[in-house]
């Protein structure tokens, strides 16, 4: 009986174990091949480990933990269920001393989501957060870069909004970084709105080759905000993809020596404050009775809403080098005044240092038509602004209540 069992157990073994066990190595061999071998895609789902970080300076420090969850649609939801005093957050102060980094519990909540906000304070040096992904550990990037991306879901509680106001920064260990912005095409719908919703950065939109990054040694993804912010993001991981578009030149800066640089013609590419979607202060429009095509009209009325700048990079929030030619460079625009006193225009590095001039004394106040708005580069305050310019990020124009005048085809030229 006991031979009879023992035949029986080998015939059923042999018959399964070309099945079962060859099918189960498979499986699991799918589940780690990754994106061409790399299987770090996991950024940050959820919980609250110390591979996620923010700023010691709680004025400084957008970040805390939110149970909100990207699976759930809170637009189906009651809103008196789903407002901001109703959802549990954790604010996260911690140092950055990077990689050990302590987190301070203030509450226990279910960690679904990362909520990042700030009011962009203006003596904050930085202002963001990162994320150390897969325990810190290097991450080989160099074989995912032209065919994969950067996605997530994102929300807002309030109105929707057309642009995120963050730079996404990937670091090594020896500290060199790399930028981009997720751009309009890579918000779903084309806009973020109470519904969570997907948004990709192609890892070919960064800008690795600037400071020599190494690709094979990753040590965080960081997230820094330029602009006022309140937005949760969610299952934030990297997923094939397939660029469309041919990468950006990494090197987008004036020391190219290509004049005239365009800042706006047609168009802005990166920029804030312009939208007529949300106000219709400062918009770009056409008329008939302009040739030229689209200009920047401001029309700044304060009853409708509180916008009296704009903010352009027309490098894509990269790093711009403006340092070696600052005695020949000219910032140039077209301008018809309607009602106008003074612009004030700033350029701002990655430091937040600003240096900014009125365009007063540039300006025939006299003159209703179309004139040509020539400022020198070196006629701003550099040395006493002590401005990086090797690193600036964006240019500014302010403007006051009740303005009415229009811009076109503002550039840096090489006339002074």
């Amino acid at each position: 009986m006991n031979k009879f069992i023992f035949i029986l157990f080998l015939m059923i073994f042999s018959s399964c174990k070309n099945l079962d066990f060859i099918n189960l190595y498979d499986i699991e061999v799918k589940k780690t091949e990754g994106i061409n071998g790399f299987t770090s895609t996991e950024i940050f789902s959820k919980g609250g480990s110390d591979e996620v970080w923010g700023m010691k300076d709680e004025e400084c420090n957008p970040f805390s933990f939110s149970s909100y969850d990207a699976s759930i649609d809170y637009t189906k939801i009651d809103k008196k269920t789903t407002n901001e005093e109703d959802v549990n957050f954790e604010k996260v102060n911690q140092v950055i001393d990077l990689p050990t980094v302590r987190v301070k519990d203030r509450r226990r909540i279910t960690k679904n989501s990362i909520h990042i906000k700030t009011d962009y304070n203006s003596n904050c040096e930085w202002i963001g957060m990162g994320i150390g992904w897969d325990g810190w550990q290097g991450k080989d990037l160099s074989n995912v870069m032209q065919n994969s991306a950067i996605q997530f879901m994102a929300r807002v509680d309030g109105d929707p909004i057309f642009s995120l106001p963050i730079v996404f920064i990937l670091e090594d260990y020896s500290e060199n970084q790399c930028y981009a912005t997720a751009s309009y095409l890579g918000i779903s719908g084309g806009s973020i709105t109470q519904k969570w919703t997907k948004v990709t950065v192609p890892l070919p939109t960064f800008s690795y080759n600037i400071n020599k990054l190494d690709l094979t040694n990753i040590k965080q993804l960081l997230l820094q905000c330029y602009d006022v912010t309140n937005v949760y993001l969610d299952e934030i991981k990297i997923v094939p993809h397939d660029h469309k578009y041919k990468k950006l030149t990494n090197d987008l800066t004036v020391h190219d020596t290509i004049f005239p640089v365009v800042i706006f013609e047609e168009e802005l590419q990166s920029a804030y404050g312009v939208d007529n979607k949300y106000c219709d202060n400062i918009v770009i429009t056409s008329n008939v009775n302009y040739s030229n095509g689209n200009y920047i009209n401001v029309d700044i009325n304060d009853s409708i809403c509180d916008w009296k700048e704009m903010s352009i990079s027309w490098n894509k929030w990269l790093y711009t080098d403006l340092s070696k030619y600052v005695n020949s460079t000219s910032l140039e625009f077209d301008l018809k005044i309607q009602n106008l006193e003074n612009i004030k225009i700033t350029f701002v590095d990655y430091n937040r240092n600003q240096m900014e001039i009125d365009i007063k004394n540039y300006l025939d106040q006299n003159n209703l038509s179309w004139q040509k708005i020539q400022i020198p580069l070196r006629d701003f305050p550099i040395r006493k602004s002590k401005i990086d310019l090797k690193i600036i990020k964006n240019i500014i124009f302010n403007f006051e209540s009740n303005v009415k005048c229009k811009i076109d085809n503002l550039k840096l030229t090489n006339k002074i």
